[in-house]
């Protein structure tokens, strides 16, 4: 594969494996993670604004929400793009439970700004009830991880 503009394409040596992987990382957009501080923010206007009971429950449960969706294997990411990093970040929110309370509102505004800060947005016909309809199915096991990827995939 040659690619225009791309220097050591395949006429200077690479392989097609080696041409593709310095195609992707040549041209991967980088990720826009949420930081501890930026999470703990959301949580403390989630409790302020809607109520609950404000602190963190477990520090370590907090960073494991906050590096999941960083986590790597073999030297491949194992949640490649922002949807299943989203996923993986909200799911353990909700189900990790690293605050006192208010998890579920902290979730989704860090669903949101995680979503915003990589320059991606919810379909304009997705509302409030299908937002409420997804945390209540996340909360009552009726959606998992992966489904909760795949509605991400679709509504935006």
């Amino acid at each position: 594969m040659n690619w225009p503009g791309c220097k050591g394409n395949n006429a200077e040596g690479r392989s097609q494996a080696q041409s593709l992987l310095f195609f992707v990382r040549y041209f991967t957009v980088s990720i826009h993670y949420l930081t501890k501080e930026e999470l703990l923010d959301l949580h403390v206007y989630a409790v302020s604004r809607f109520g609950g009971q404000m602190g963190i429950a477990s520090q370590d449960r907090l960073h494991n929400v906050l590096n999941a969706p960083r986590q790597e294997m073999f030297g491949a990411e194992l949640y490649g793009d922002v949807c299943s990093k989203a996923a993986v970040m909200i799911y353990l929110l909700l189900k990790s439970h690293p605050f006192v309370g208010g998890n579920e509102v902290t979730a989704l505004m860090a669903l949101l700004r995680f979503l915003a800060l990589n320059g991606v947005s919810l379909k304009p016909d997705i509302g409030d009830g299908d937002l409420i309809w997804l945390f209540a199915s996340l909360q009552q096991a009726r959606l998992d991880k992966e489904g909760l990827e795949q509605w991400l995939r679709e509504a935006t």
